[in-house]
This record gives structure tokens, C-alpha cells and sequence, in this order.
């Protein structure tokens, strides 16, 4: 049975803090963007996926959108058959309309809370809050650190002229392989991330990823080649205006992770030791561009790199788990003040609103 819905990130947790790929979401032509407002533990994401349920059971296809922090709950869905998005506007990623009710507007659900029940909690609240944000900035600090000794990240390991030849390959795969330009119809290239380091770990899409590319290349990365090959090609999908989507690095997103046709059922990912993939794929093996004398002589200095790394994201993984706890604690002081029964009247009132 054909799939009727991808999953994405908009948001990562990187070396930098937290990453957003927001403003480019639901902004196509004719596109409409519900930004939902409300509380931790309010039912936005509850919503979202009920709405998107909604759509799938109708037919259509949907695309969900993960939260970075949690990948068991959404900060977004959008229906291409609708032109119709719906995300959480709230911090990390606070969103806006570009023109109210032109091109998009806002959805409370925050006021199926009682929140002066709340009131009394103020001080538990403000603690719990503190105590998340805590957890984060170390994260963050963890993440930056792992970046400055990616041996992949940093290209430490690999020449000029392998990085050049790296590119060359890639600019002579997009010439045999992708159309000289995009139909005057598409909307070229997007960008999404595909994974990303949460509460529960690496996540890595890889039913997306399998979706999307019945032609799936692996590309070595240890030495950072497979992202010298990734960038050439994004560069090609954006000077051709493809419609591709590009999928930069979560840790580092000046980096492209992953690169897709989905018109063509093709992909290229520059492989994350710490990431499961698609069983179906073909591997190219970029590493053999650096000389065998080279790699023997660097390989215990690229192994202990590569593990210090690793103990740095597992450290950064705990932090957000016990950030995602506070989180829990923080829903749970809201939920006893939240009207259910209204929030799943909202859900069938947003339903037959738009026709599902």
C-alpha cells in the first residue's frame, strides 16, 4: 500500500542552539498557515495529529513535521491537496503570518485552558521552566563541543584537492543525472531536516528516506567527502531550480545531510555513524579518494576523534531527556485545567471546516 504521508524536521538541536527551518514552511503559492498558540500540554499536538489523521483516512496526503526535542509529538502538518498547514508558534520556534488572514492566522488553543487555575502553581512553574532551559544550555554546550571534533564536520583529514574531486563527482552525477532545469511550475528546491538528535536519541526518518528514493546512494562521510558531494548537488538543485529537497546537517546546518529527487525516486545522504538506514541503498564509497597511505597513517587519530565525538552526543542526548522529564512535569501541572471535551469539539469544528 502506497504511503500517504513523509515526516520531517523544521527544527534541530545544533552546535549553534536551536536551528529553525520554520519560515520556509506552508509559504507556497496559495498556501494558508494556521500558527497554533498554547501552553505545554494545552493538546496542540494532539491537534495536529488528529487533523492529519483526518486527512490521511480522506485520501490525502499529508506531511508531519516531528518535534526536535521529542519525536513522539508534532509541531506541524500541512495537506499539499488543501494548500493548508497548521504549527506550534510557540518558543523555540515563534511564528507569524507574513500578511494576517492573506496568507495565514492564529488558532488559541491555549483557551481550553483554565489558566487561573494555574495561577496558584506560578512559582513551580517558573521553576520548572528555569530547570528546562537548564538542561537545553548544557545540550547546546555538548553539541558545540562534538562539532568542533567531527572529524566529518571540521573536514580535518582530507586535502583541497580530494574535496575538489569529491565535487567534481558529484557535478558529473548531477550531469548524467538530473534535468537541465525545473518545470516552469515547480517550486524548486525545499529544505527539511531529516533527523536530529532528541530526547530519545539519533532520529533519523529513514521511512521518509525510503520513500521518497527507490534509488538510494550512501555516501562515505568519515573523512566529510559525503558532505562535499551533498553541497554540489544542492548547489546544482538550486541553480536549476529543481524540485528537490534539501536536507542540511542538524548539527552543523551550514552542511547538507541529504539531498532528494523525489520526481526522479532518488537520493544521495552522506552517512551518520550513529544513524539507522534504509536497508536498500547503494554506497559510494568516497573515502577511497583519500590515499591508502594517508588514511593508514590518520586512522587511530580519525577513531579516537570519532569516539570523543560519540561520548559528547550521548552526554547531549541525556541533557535532553532530562529536559523532555521537567517538560513532562511542566504538562502535568496544566493538564488538570485543560477542558478535553472542548478541545475535541475544536478538532471536529476545524474538521468540517475544511471539508474532511
Amino acid at each position: 500500500m502506497e504511503s500517504t504521508h513523509t515526516t520531517w524536521f523544521l527544527g534541530s538541536n545544533s552546535a549553534r542552539g536551536f536551528h529553525s527551518l520554520y519560515n520556509g514552511f506552508c509559504s507556497g503559492d496559495g498556501d494558508f498557515l494556521r500558527v497554533i498558540k498554547g501552553g505545554p500540554g494545552t493538546g496542540k499536538s494532539s491537534f495536529m495529529r488528529a487533523i492529519g489523521k483526518a486527512a490521511e483516512d480522506a485520501g490525502h496526503f499529508v506531511e508531519y513535521i516531528i518535534c526536535s526535542g521529542d519525536p513522539d509529538s508534532l509541531d506541524g502538518i500541512y495537506i499539499p491537496d488543501f494548500h493548508l498547514g497548521y504549527a506550534d508558534g510557540t518558543a523555540p520556534h515563534v511564528l507569524d503570518p507574513d500578511v494576517f488572514a492573506a496568507d495565514g492566522d492564529y488558532l488559541n488553543i491555549g483557551e481550553h485552558c483554565a489558566a487561573g487555575g494555574a495561577f496558584s502553581m506560578g512559582n513551580e512553574l517558573r521553576e520548572l521552566n528555569a530547570g528546562y532551559k537548564l538542561h537545553y544550555r548544557r545540550a547546546y554546550e555538548l553539541l558545540a563541543a562534538a562539532a568542533s571534533v567531527s572529524p566529518a564536520l571540521t573536514m580535518s583529514y582530507v586535502s583541497g584537492e580530494e574535496r575538489a574531486a569529491a565535487c567534481s563527482r558529484a557535478a558529473g552525477i548531477a550531469a548524467r543525472e538530473l534535468p537541465k532545469s525545473g518545470s516552469k511550475l515547480g517550486r524548486g528546491p525545499i529544505r527539511r531536516f531529516l533527523g536530529g538528535l532528541t530526547c530519545k536519541g539519533r532520529y533519523l526518518a529513514a521511512d521518509t528516506l525510503a520513500q521518497l528514493c527507490p534509488r538510494l546512494f550512501l555516501l562515505d562521510n568519515r573523512t566529510g567527502l559525503g558532505f562535499e558531494f551533498t553541497g554540489e548537488l544542492a548547489r546544482q538543485a538550486q541553480e536549476r531550480k529543481l524540485d528537490a529537497i534539501i536536507c542540511p546537517h542538524w548539527l552543523c546546518p551550514e552542511r547538507i545531510e541529504a539531498v532528494i529527487f523525489p520526481e526522479l525516486g532518488l537520493g544521495y545522504a552522506a552517512v551518520d555513524l550513529l544513524a539507522a538506514y534504509p536497508e536498500q541503498h547503494r554506497r559510494l564509497h568516497l573515502d577511497r579518494m583519500v590515499s591508502a597511505e594517508t588514511l593508514r597513517a590518520l586512522r587511530p587519530q580519525l577513531r579516537e576523534d570519532e569516539k570523543i565525538e560519540e561520548r559528547l552526543l550521548v552526554r547531549a542526548g541525556q541533557c535532553l531527556a532530562a529536559a523532555k522529564a521537567v517538560h513532562d512535569q511542566l504538562e502535568a501541572v496544566y493538564r488538570p485545567y485543560v477542558d478535553f471535551e472542548a478541545l475535541n469539539r475544536a478538532v471536529e469544528s476545524e474538521k468540517r471546516r475544511i471539508g474532511l
